[in-house]
């Protein structure tokens, strides 16, 4: 049932639909968890990527000290792309595309909102919409030949059947007191259905609420932090709200905290449920509100999950994902962003390691002009300092040159591995 359905009994639930046999049978159940289970044996892969992700975000840093005001945002795109390198499984998957991130609060209608923009007619896989708190898995969904879906958990990839797939995203805690989504780190379905247009440039991805009601506090916060770590990686963000809240503080505090570079699109969802007077006024306030907080943003509109319709004439949803589509070859090619990572702090180096040296000089020829004592010995002081300096610069770039030389050993071992 979708969030769109009218509510139905439990007696009606079970005459209508067909009966799941996950839910049914607690053996195939218990056989799907086993499946599902993480090994926490660690393979030699991901063994591969944590040196990588430690060595970009701990060991490079170490040699960055010197460096001035560049540090915080070389800090930044070094922890993107370690974590990019973490999800090294799909790094083939994604290679050539954008991802396109969906967020929002729970019952926003994101995985209802991925379903319009798919041809799902003769779709047999469509993203549940009725998922609750415990059991919202983040989802990718990629363009592919055929339908099929896929589980990453604990290292490893594990095929599903459709049953599966809806047993473990709707009413398996429900039954058995067990939701994946602690140990299973991502779904991805591949369709044939996917926008022709965008097929081979853009991936979605469905992630969780980051706010859920009726848990505690701690689960709150660790379920905000799952969907915080998933759009890390994205290129595009579309924020849903509802057409009955808007934007709220707690969307404006997520996506101060995960914006990317590119304008982020917001859609008022579930635009059908009131006129479009009231959509406008809705639509103009949350563009007051944007602009007020400084937030990037592409546009902001009305839109119908259930009717696959954009209100008030803007058409933004289909330009956004247009201009997704045009970035998409720049993106996901790991190698090459790490070549111009690795490449743009190596001539930071060199910036720095030239103007210490001049600065060294220059102070060397005042000492040496000097007649004043107390000048002598003040610039002196700072001729040492300086000195210092330049010294920790050739020592740390020796030491960055070497690292890179380890990273990239390491990224090549986990490309050709497995």
């Amino acid at each position: 049932m979708g969030i769109w359905d009218d509510p139905l009994d439990d007696e009606e639930i079970l005459n209508s639909e067909p009966e799941n046999p996950y839910l049914a049978d607690p053996k195939k159940g218990m056989e799907l968890i086993a499946k599902l289970l993480p090994n926490h044996q660690k393979n030699s892969a991901d063994n591969v990527a944590r040196r990588l992700d430690d060595m970009l975000d701990n060991e490079i840093l170490t040699t960055l000290k010197d460096f001035g005001g560049n540090t915080i945002a070389l800090n930044r795109r070094l922890m993107k792309l370690s974590d990019k390198i973490m999800e090294y499984k799909k790094i083939r998957l994604l290679s050539g595309k954008s991802i396109v991130g969906i967020v929002g609060r729970f019952s926003a209608g994101k995985s209802g909102f991925i379903n319009s923009l798919l041809n799902t007619s003769d779709a047999r896989i469509v993203l549940p919409e009725d998922q609750n708190p415990t059991t919202s898995i983040p989802t990718y969904i990629v363009g592919g030949d055929n339908e099929k879906i896929q589980a990453y958990s604990g290292g490893r990839t594990t095929d599903l059947d459709l049953d599966a797939m809806q047993a473990m995203t709707h009413r398996f805690y429900e039954e058995y007191g067990i939701g994946f989504s602690r140990f299973v780190g991502n779904l991805v379905i591949y369709t044939p259905f996917f926008p022709s247009q965008q097929k081979n440039r853009i991936v979605f991805l469905d992630t969780p609420g980051y706010n859920k009601p009726d848990i505690d506090a701690r689960e709150n916060m660790t379920d905000e932090h799952i969907a915080e770590q998933q759009v890390k990686a994205a290129d595009f963000l579309i924020l849903l709200v509802t057409v009955d809240d808007g934007i709220v503080d707690k969307d404006i505090d997520f996506i101060s905290r995960v914006a990317t570079k590119n304008p982020l699109l917001v859609v008022v969802n579930k635009a059908d449920r009131k006129p479009e007077s009231d959509c406008r006024a809705i639509v103009e306030n949350g563009r007051r509100i944007l602009t007020d907080k400084g937030i990037n943003f592409f546009g902001i509109t009305a839109y119908s999950s259930h009717n696959g319709k954009e209100y008030l004439g803007q058409n933004l949803v289909e330009k956004f994902l247009a201009y997704a589509s045009q970035q998409s070859a720049q993106n996901h090619d790991v190698k090459a962003e790490l070549n111009s990572l690795t490449k743009f702090i190596d001539d930071d180096f060199d910036k720095e390691i030239h103007a210490a040296e001049k600065r060294r000089k220059d102070l060397g020829n005042d000492i040496y002009q000097a007649t004043d004592i107390r000048a002598i010995n003040s610039l002196s002081h700072i001729y040492g300092r300086v000195c210092q300096k330049y010294g920790r610069l050739r020592g740390n770039r020796k030491k960055f040159n070497n690292i890179v030389g380890k990273i990239s050993a390491n990224f090549s071992e986990l490309m050709h591995g497995e």
